[in-house]
């Protein structure tokens, strides 16, 4: 049985890094944040696109280009 706090956190950090810059890289925004909380609800809606909330809690990873 899966619950809504079930998520995938294999892998390691290090792997999730470099998936993510190489997302970065496509000219995607990446979001990491802790599940089924306000802050992943906000990246999840594209809410961070254009401006970033002080009170939001997460990594944001993108291209510098």
């Amino acid at each position: 049985e899966l619950t809504v706090a079930a998520h995938d956190t294999t892998g390691g950090m290090k792997t999730k890094i470099s998936e993510a810059a190489m997302i970065a890289k496509l000219g995607i925004d990446v979001y990491i944040v802790k599940a089924a909380t306000s802050h992943s609800l906000k990246a999840l809606n594209g809410d961070l696109r254009n401006s970033i909330p002080d009170d939001w809690l997460g990594t944001v990873v993108r291209s510098s280009r």
